[in-house]
């Protein structure tokens, strides 16, 4: 599948870097998404969205930060804490998975923004599957040969 890209992108901005890649979404835009795709029916669902959006709210109208930045530190956090930032960290990349296929993303590799990558998806069978957790699913967006953004996860089907 081919994605396509936005030309430019407005500050303040925030980018999920991959080697010499980066996937960048303007705060306003990125704002728009969480709060029309991120679910908040439980309450870390909650207060992980809440995270989000008030962190994205925070960045001063100059800036373009790495994502990593404003995830919260898992260490040493327990219950429902630790729930909420793994569900903050899931959220950013659910984030950049979300903008780079609706085409409202930028790309930029070695500093030039680019028009198109090309999004492979697969799936198969875990050889030693984790309980009921049986398929692996993996999603690569690449330019040439250099890796833009990727996401792999378990699911029972």
């Amino acid at each position: 599948m081919v994605l396509h890209h936005t030309n430019s992108f407005s500050l303040p901005a925030i980018y999920y870097k991959q080697g010499d890649t980066r996937v960048i979404v303007s705060t306003e835009k990125a704002i728009v998404f969480v709060k029309q795709n991120m679910s908040d029916s439980k309450g870390y669902l909650a207060k992980a969205k809440s995270h989000i959006i008030s962190s994205l709210k925070n960045i001063s109208s100059s800036e373009i930060i790495d994502q990593s930045v404003l995830q919260i530190p898992l260490e040493g956090l327990a219950s429902e804490e630790l729930n909420v930032g793994i569900h903050v960290m899931a959220g950013y990349q659910g984030l950049f998975e979300g903008v780079l296929f609706n085409n409202e993303a930028a790309v930029e590799v070695d500093g030039k923004l680019i028009h198109e990558t090309r999004a492979t998806y697969m799936v198969g069978e875990d050889p030693q599957p984790m309980h009921e957790f049986k398929v692996v699913h993996k999603l690569n967006v690449v330019y040439r040969t250099s890796l833009v953004f990727n996401k792999c996860w378990l699911d029972v089907k």
